[in-house]
């Protein structure tokens, strides 16, 4: 049996006497345990590791004490001249549980959309345009709570103001390049947004109209994806696409994704080849081919309003694909005219444009198909000998204007209406010797900008104008112009 160890003493003589100490042991004796020797070093980090535990107490009761704080608002508190087309958005300083049930959000006016919960980030995404020159007030709900349970204490409210529409449209600079320009759909002095030596081949609005981007053109027939500020500014290099053609850009609404097409140059000054689609990441400008099968052939995306379905012309098909990202499902719309699909302000349908056998010979008819089976419904009226094309829903959702003429008639388009279910049909411009293209809603779903084109003119250069869909009024904006859309 191990004895306690005690100090003992060794006979060396007379008057010389030696402690002799034996090392302790840490063995329980008698219920107890021996003593342990600490070093300095031991000591300090013990006191070390309780000061970080006590820390750590410190900063989570404090922690709760505070709750969750709000980092940033956008619009900004104060903001002027607000895109219609903005998003609402809260950064808080750590990751938000979201909401079972409940709004988060109080906006006066009211305004109708949906919620995106995104980490330590809450959007909320309009169904429809913000008002034109209306201040918004927006009041965040206290009942928020983070992923660890802490309350946001503190309610918010901020106020911001939207600005009035301009217009954003192509037009020839000095040296006959096609650049972008804005303007006021009044008129007056246009602004310059681009200056590209080779122009701009076409362009694509951010989803909040901060940004666009364009495919600037290159010497050698090719062209880069390159993006500006609405505001105006320097231009950066978004994707630089060396033999090859990049353009036709297309955001999701969310801003969560972007597809573009990729023309690749066989023969160097040659036209490119046929398109097809690929994803980028604006952020990290990585970039890769939609398709496994990267001999896919595609063109003009579409996305519907709530990022779930992706729509494309696919020529090998004779057809328009339409996608869902989420789930996979997908059919196709039959249409040989290979114009791009139009979705409506919810989501619930789009419109192609189709070839139609008629009696007469052939005539061009909009189709409305339901994305959830396929189903088309003839909005020309089957026995209509018409040329029909261009649809644009109304923000509203309440009509579409679209472009027609009588089939095989020599004659410039007009531009018409009717309802999303084909009915109540007319005319809002009647001047054959004017082809009118590309209207375009304002964010108000009231006016229409659009393409005019006068065909008996001896050098006519197309000009952009402004129709009032109440009043039918029409009115030039500015001359030459063309591929005009709102700047909201």
């Amino acid at each position: 049996m191990l004895k306690e160890t005690r100090p003992e003493t060794e006979d060396r003589g007379p008057g010389l006497q030696q402690e002799i100490v034996l090392p302790e042991m840490s063995v329980p004796v008698a219920g107890r345990l021996s003593p342990v020797n600490l070093t300095r070093f031991d000591r300090v980090a013990l006191a070390l590791l309780l000061g970080l535990v006590i820390l750590t107490l410190l900063l989570i009761w404090r922690g709760d004490q505070i709750g969750v704080q709000v980092v940033s608002v956008s619009p900004a508190d104060g903001a002027t001249g607000v895109s219609t087309r903005s998003l609402l958005q809260v950064t808080f300083d750590q990751k938000i549980a979201p909401l079972g049930s409940g709004f988060p959000l109080s906006i006066t006016p009211p305004v109708s959309g949906t919620l995106r919960w995104q980490e330590s980030t809450v959007a909320f995404v309009p169904a429809q345009p913000l008002a034109p020159d209306t201040t918004y007030t927006v009041s965040l709900a206290t009942d928020l709570r983070s992923e660890q349970g802490r309350p946001l204490n503190n309610g918010l409210t901020w106020q911001f103001r939207t600005g009035r529409p301009r217009v954003l449209y192509v037009a020839p600079d000095a040296q006959n390049n096609d650049q972008l320009f804005v303007i006021s759909p009044e008129g007056g002095q246009p602004g310059q947004l681009t200056q590209e030596k080779f122009g701009v081949w076409d362009y694509a609005l951010s989803p909040g109209a901060a940004t666009i981007i364009y495919a600037a053109m290159r010497q050698d027939g090719g062209s880069d994806l390159w993006e500006v500020a609405t505001a105006g500014g320097e231009a950066r290099l978004l994707l630089a696409c060396p033999e090859a053609a990049c353009n036709g850009a297309a955001w999701s609404p969310d801003g969560s994704r972007l597809v573009y097409e990729r023309r690749n140059m066989l023969i160097p000054g040659a036209a490119p080849g046929p398109p097809r689609l690929w994803w980028l990441d604006p952020a990290t400008g990585e970039t890769v081919p939609v398709f496994e099968d990267q001999q896919a052939l595609g063109y003009g995306a579409r996305w519907s309003p709530d990022s779930n379905w992706l729509s494309y012309v696919a020529p090998s098909q004779q057809g328009v694909q339409v996608y869902n990202i989420n789930d996979n499902r997908s059919f196709l719309i039959p249409s040989r005219m290979g114009a791009l699909a139009v979705w409506s302000p919810r989501g619930d349908a789009l419109l192609v444009a189709d070839i139609q056998r008629q009696e007469e010979g052939f005539a061009v008819h909009l189709l409305r198909a339901d994305p959830t089976n396929g189903e088309l419904t003839d909005l020309s009226g089957q026995k209509a000998n018409v040329e029909d094309s261009s649809p644009i829903w109304s923000p509203d959702g309440g009509w579409i204007a679209f472009t027609r003429k009588v089939a095989g008639a020599s004659m410039g388009k007009q531009i018409w209406l009717m309802r999303p279910d084909g009915s109540e049909a007319r005319y809002l411009t009647n001047d054959t010797e004017i082809h009118h293209s590309l209207p375009e809603w304002s964010p108000d779903s009231r006016y229409l900008l659009y393409q005019r084109y006068p065909l008996k003119e001896l050098g006519a250069q197309p000009g952009v104008w402004l129709l009032d869909t109440q009043t039918e009024r029409t009115q030039e904006v500015i001359t030459p112009g063309n591929r005009p859309t709102w700047l909201p």
